[in-house]
């Protein structure tokens, strides 16, 4: 883990969360979990207090879907309302870690609330060995989970005896089951993909299918670069983007060019983000300004990134929450041009990077060498004047 400590980087070897989270896709190989691991996995990597939330949010459910179920007295019951397809034991239907999104135990007690069962889909199965009885599931994994929880929760049977609809496919090639869930989980009706979901699934594919898709690999590289500075890539849904090295803003991860992220990334460890989370608006000014820096043909030393970074946190401590002095700043400079440059209506400063921008770039224009060239415009035409600047 890479420290920035007066101009220098210095590394640690105490394994982080980060670098437990980025641990995942150091996999090369496919990672098999039976419902039962993967609903324990999933709950016990949660807070006490997220465990109990869910404790009582499934009781509920339970209670709910008697109510709702009156007629489905057991599994057998079930089995009856559910889609005619090829059955198998529940028993003998897997989960590859690395071929699913991560399990989002909020979305299956949802479904259990709402539980109708002509509409449940079969799941989409494949055997990458025809010799075996296992099958793995590529699609349908909350589906599945919903299933096992009724059959074990709400009816305390045995998963071995409860034959649930699949479609089996015949394709072997995990990359090309992995490129149908990308696509079918777009549908209407489904829990879709997730910019982060679909980011995931592409490193996977690349590290663990071995796939060349030039866009995968793009992808790949950029998570090669956050791990590298032992930040992290996830999602408010996950409950942990409050975690040291949290990125959970993936809008910018995925419109930025390899070499702006690499300067992101060193700005983010250089102003302490591997002790902290990174923060919404933080990502978004960060991200614009070294796009701009990329666009503008700057090539940025690592000292130039901590400069920036060293300027950022003695001027305005590195913050860019809404309530920072950051933007305290760019409102009073905003509302000054605006008196000066606008004859009619009010100002309203834009905490984004339309206002937010002009004024960062001038200030570091202003106090570093080297950024002549980067240009302050954006679609307005604010543009503060030095003496509004920090001093």
């Amino acid at each position: 883990m890479m420290n920035f400590q007066n101009g220098a980087v210095t590394t640690t070897t105490t394994q982080t969360y980060a670098a437990q989270k980025n641990a995942r896709f150091s996999l090369t190989a496919s990672q098999i979990r039976t419902i039962q691991q993967r609903w324990d996995e999933t709950y016990n990597a949660l807070p006490r207090i997220q465990q109990q939330a869910i404790d009582n949010a499934l009781a509920a459910a339970i209670s709910e879907f008697r109510r709702r179920n009156p007629n489905i007295k057991g599994t057998k019951d079930l089995k009856k309302q559910l889609a005619k397809a090829w059955t198998v034991s529940m028993s003998q239907v897997c989960i590859d870690d690395t071929m699913q999104r991560q399990l989002n135990i909020a979305w299956v007690l949802t479904l259990l609330n709402v539980f109708v069962a002509t509409k449940v889909i079969p799941i989409h199965v494949y055997q990458p060995d025809p010799n075996t009885e296992q099958y793995l599931a590529w699609d349908g994994q909350h589906t599945l989970v919903l299933l096992w929880l009724i059959c074990t929760q709400v009816f305390a049977e045995n998963p071995e005896d409860f034959e649930i609809p699949v479609n089996v496919y015949a394709s072997h090639q995990k990359s090309e089951m992995r490129g149908c869930f990308i696509d079918l989980n777009s549908e209407e009706g489904k829990k879709m993909l997730d910019l982060f979901d679909k980011i995931e699934q592409m490193i996977y594919g690349v590290r663990v299918d071995g796939s060349q898709n030039p866009l995968w690999v793009f992808i790949e590289q950029k998570q090669q670069i956050v791990e590298s500075r032992g930040l992290f890539l996830t999602s408010k849904k996950f409950g942990d983007d409050h975690m040291p090295g949290a990125i959970s803003r993936m809008q910018e991860i995925n419109k930025m060019d390899l070499e702006s992220l690499e300067w992101l990334c060193d700005y983010l460890v250089a102003v302490g983000a591997q002790h902290r989370a990174v923060e919404e608006k933080e990502m978004v000014m960060m991200a614009y300004f070294f796009e701009r820096c990329r666009l503008a043909k700057l090539k940025l030393t690592q000292q130039q990134v901590f400069d920036i970074a060293g300027l950022a946190i003695t001027k305005w401590g590195g913050s860019f929450s809404p309530s920072s002095r950051f933007w305290a700043k760019v409102s009073q400079a905003y509302t000054n041009w605006h008196a000066a440059h606008i004859v009619y209506g009010n100002p309203r400063c834009n905490k984004e990077p339309i206002h937010g921008f002009p004024f960062l770039a001038e200030q570091i224009k202003r106090d570093l060498k080297g950024f002549a060239k980067l240009s302050s415009n954006t679609s307005s035409e604010f543009l503060p004047e030095s003496g509004d600047l920090f001093p």
